[in-house]
């Protein structure tokens, strides 16, 4: 490997090396089931590697790391496949740091390989492509892991292991091995090496599920378990722990809300309600108001009402009787 010292720039390509190791790194971690950002985390490592070997400085690696790790972020997070992600990273990574250091991976090489049962167009396919057959048209991305018959698939392949023929839909975003894995794979994602049978009802982060997925439906993000004998949505009790901060802002709620020293709520003050603190005032001055002096209430000051009502009602049963009987 030639040396690269920081008295001056690196010899032409010997920079190289940097994105070729961390391609490499990269494509294994996710031909052996890792999730696209632990693929990414050991790309980086690789490249870290590599990037001591040359001499290149620290600062400057570290700049082009920070730039390759938020572009990777926002490339998954805006739905790219784990091959676009890392090229918009690699990219990233290479206008951060100093013109003469190519941090990128090495051009695309047209696919390679026994070719002769593949079909369509396959411009944007790369890897070995032995062991692959049917129409390639829709598929993208590295497919040196994969075989079996294409027809069907559709995105960015990179990381995908095993023999896809029984699978179709986009695969942008699954990883592993999917061997056994049938039916329409759109909206699934993450590590499939431990999932079998049918996709097409789930969507979703597959990560911690695993088993034969026939007959399953729903979101895959919150569960995970063997899915064997699930079928509909899988019950409550499969659910994982929730997202890291979702407890501690639960508990914020709690504090918020609660009484400090019960947990309960805190029952209301009149401070916090003047209106009701007046309204009841009022209330009590007008009762003291009609009250004779001792404390005695007259009854039948307080029975008027009453006793005017059933006058009324009586009188209109009487006029009634008498139309009736006139």
């Amino acid at each position: 490997m030639a040396e690269y010292t920081d008295q001056g720039q690196p010899p032409e390509g010997a920079e190289d090396g940097i994105g070729a190791a961390a391609s490499s790194a990269y494509m294994e971690a996710l031909e052996g089931g890792a999730t696209p950002q632990e693929a990414f985390d050991a790309a980086a490592g690789a490249a870290q590697e590599v990037a001591t070997e040359m001499g290149m400085p620290q600062d400057e690696f570290d700049a082009g790391l920070d730039a390759a790790s938020q572009a990777f972020g926002e490339a998954m997070e805006a739905g790219a496949g784990p091959g676009e992600a890392f090229g918009s990273a690699m990219e990233a990574a290479n206008e951060a740091t100093d013109p003469e250091t190519d941090m990128g991976p090495p051009p695309e090489a047209p696919p390679s390989g026994d070719m002769s049962g593949c079909s369509g167009d396959m411009s944007g396919v790369t890897g070995d492509c032995t062991g692959c057959s049917g129409d390639m048209t829709d598929v993208t991305g590295n497919v040196s892991g994969a075989s079996g018959d294409m027809t069907g698939c559709s995105g960015d392949m990179t990381g995908i292991s095993g023999d896809v023929s029984g699978a179709s839909g986009d695969m942008t975003g699954c990883s592993g091995d999917m061997t056994g894995v049938t039916g329409d794979c759109t909206g699934c994602s993450g590590p499939m090496s431990d999932v079998s049978g049918d996709v097409s009802g789930v969507s979703g982060d597959m990560a911690g599920c695993s088993g034969d997925m026939t007959g399953v439906t729903g979101d895959m993000g919150p569960y995970e378990g063997d899915m064997t004998d699930v079928q509909g949505p899988p019950p409550a009790d499969m659910m994982g722990p929730p997202p890291e901060g979702v407890e501690a802002g639960m508990g914020a709620m709690d504090q918020a809300f609660g009484d400090p020293a019960a947990g309960d709520m805190a029952p209301p003050s009149d401070a916090a309600d003047p209106m009701g603190a007046a309204l009841d005032n009022a209330a009590a001055q007008s009762d003291a108001a009609g009250t004779p002096e001792g404390g005695t209430v007259d009854p039948d000051a307080t029975t008027t009402t009453e006793t005017t009502s059933e006058e009324v009602v009586v009188t209109e049963e009487d006029d009634s009787s008498s139309t009736l009987g006139g």
